[in-house]
């Protein structure tokens, strides 16, 4: 009995069907086909399972798998934050350079102003260092006596360390026509040149700089080691680029009287350090006669 109805199962399960599609007008078949409840199951397993398939690809291929719940884990978390840690170093960077370009901005176009009372108040402390810092008779009487003791103690005759002296070469041949005055805003010297005369860098640095101003002419500024900069003003031509590593004793622009302040070829050059102008001929020695 059981037999009998495992093969009644079988057998209506592999019992096939016809569908047929019927013109309506004409009633003759245009299409049939033969399907059992068999082949329906397996069809409709079959496509499910590519379904699965394809759904699963779209996920672990595209982008689509980030918005599944609980996909992130920590080591997203810790990148999220490095890139946010970056941003924000990037930023204050980005916030010094702009400084940094505002005071060369300022130093080119002369528009940095250094008041008496400052230098006035560094002269009074000065004078009241060495006031505080004069030796009394006692102290006079044991240095003295420890010098004569020690001057032949071989231990304390070991050399110096040397420093590293920076040595500027002149930036051109040519004698000087206006000095050095602060206080009058002229942060540099002129130096008179004759025409097409070449510019050379003073020091081994880099050119952070070149443009041109009505008032100025073409100007370059290069930064050199120990927070220098030098600059050069009133030139006819500049022969380097912003980003480019120079020489000293490197021709960088060509003499001339582009600027507004006056008829004579010269050269106008300043020199800072760490944002202060410095007189140049207590640097360079310029000899006039050449």
């Amino acid at each position: 009995m059981k037999k009998n109805k495992r093969k009644s199962f079988f057998n209506n399960i592999r019992f096939k069907y016809k569908v047929s599609i019927l013109n309506e007008n004409t009633l003759e078949e245009t299409f049939h086909i033969r399907l059992s409840r068999l082949n329906v199951f397996l069809l409709s397993c079959s496509f499910l399972a590519i379904c699965f398939i394809v759904n699963s690809l779209l996920i672990i291929k595209t982008p689509l798998k980030q918005f599944l719940p609980g996909y992130q884990n920590t080591n997203v978390r810790e990148e999220i934050i490095h890139s946010a840690m970056l941003v924000d170093s990037l930023d204050n960077t980005i916030k010094k350079q702009e400084e940094y370009i505002l005071v060369l901005r300022n130093i080119i176009s002369g528009e940095i102003t250094i008041t008496e009372n400052s230098s006035m108040d560094t002269i009074a402390l000065q004078e009241r260092e060495k006031i505080n810092l004069k030796k009394s008779k006692l102290e006079e009487d044991f240095c003295e006596n420890f010098e004569q003791e020690e001057q032949y103690n071989l231990s304390i005759l070991s050399t110096p360390k040397t420093q590293k002296t920076i040595v500027f070469m002149r930036p051109v041949k040519g004698v000087v026509i206006s000095k050095f005055n602060r206080y009058d805003t002229h942060y540099g010297i002129n130096l008179s040149t004759t025409p097409n005369e070449n510019i050379v860098s003073v020091l081994d640095g880099t050119v952070i700089f070149t443009g041109y101003t009505i008032e100025e002419g073409y100007v370059i500024v290069i930064q050199h080691e120990n927070e220098y900069n030098s600059v050069y003003k009133n030139n006819s031509s500049i022969l380097k680029t912003a980003g480019l590593q120079v020489k000293a004793g490197e021709a960088i622009a060509i003499s001339g009287n582009t600027g507004k302040a006056g008829t004579v070829k010269h050269l106008h050059f300043e020199l800072w350090e760490k944002g202060k102008p410095l007189n140049p001929e207590e640097y360079i020695l310029f000899n006039s006669n050449e």
